[in-house]
């Protein structure tokens, strides 16, 4: 009988632990980094998100004001009724929401600029969590009467991702046209 055969290795065959604790810490740093930009990216899509809904939210208001006829863009109680008091479809995404629209002269009919510039009252609204269907903050209701011109400024304020205030705003210049005396 012959006795068993020792095996010689010609290397080492296996890992030091040095070797085995800097592919440890290779891993995890990689790791680290796709976590931080998975975070970064995520925090991006939702401040886009946030745009977006705000873009959308300006949109439907200025389509609602853009239905009515200029008497009733003139009209306080019209507008505070038919619009104020209604929330939009695309404002959930928007955190801690502020919407203030203000509906004021533009060109006067003897040709002379309106509000800010002739010291005029416009129509004001401001709607937030303290005021969930609006509040009225100034009134004048001779605006249809006194000016040919309405503007119409739609502001929105909400608390973003990172905690930033931010804004967004539209306007729009309404006429008299096509409305009987």
């Amino acid at each position: 009988m012959t006795p068993p055969r020792e095996i010689s290795s010609s290397g080492p065959g296996a890992f030091t632990l040095a070797e085995v604790l800097i592919a440890s810490a290779v891993c995890i740093l990689f790791g680290m980094a796709a976590f931080s930009t998975n975070a970064r990216l995520l925090a991006a899509l939702k401040t886009q998100k946030e745009t977006t809904a705000a873009s959308m939210m300006l949109q439907e208001r200025m389509e609602t004001f853009r239905s009515f006829s200029y008497s009733n863009v003139a009209d306080p109680t019209y507008v505070n009724t038919n619009l104020v008091q209604k929330p939009t479809t695309s404002e959930a995404p928007l955190g801690n929401l502020t919407e203030q629209i203000t509906v004021s002269g533009y060109l006067k009919p003897t040709g002379d600029s309106g509000y800010p510039s002739d010291g005029s009252i416009p129509n004001q609204w401001t709607r937030n969590s303290t005021y969930p269907t609006g509040h009225q903050i100034s009134s004048n209701a001779s605006l249809a009467t006194s000016y040919n011109l309405l503007k119409v400024d739609v502001l929105l304020t909400w608390t973003g991702t990172n905690g930033r205030i931010r804004t967004s705003e539209l306007a729009a210049i309404f006429g008299k046209g096509n409305i009987a005396p």
